[in-house]
């Protein structure tokens, strides 16, 4: 099963009950080192002080819920603070 980028963003976007909000998600597919098919998601939060265990149970869930569109592919995940982006004054 073959599921795009759009599709696992759409439903990222939809999950409930996140641990932190999340004000984007950007999402690519391909091969991973292995050439195993994987998927690279960002998750863009707005806190900055975001404790360990709080990242972790949103990973865990972002994983759950791509292996469960993938057929088990492997999400990568990466936190990027919305703070991160913005241009410096």
């Amino acid at each position: 099963m073959t599921t795009d980028a759009a599709s696992i963003r759409s439903a990222l976007e939809n999950l409930p009950d996140l641990p932190t909000p999340v004000s984007d998600w950007l999402v690519e597919t391909g091969l991973d080192a292995t050439d195993d098919p994987a998927v690279w998601v960002w998750a863009v939060i707005e806190r900055e002080n975001v404790d360990r265990e709080t990242l972790t149970q949103l990973k865990d869930m972002v994983r759950h819920r791509v292996r469960c569109m993938t057929d088990g592919q492997w999400a990568y995940v990466l936190i990027r603070g919305a703070w991160e982006s913005q241009p410096a004054s």
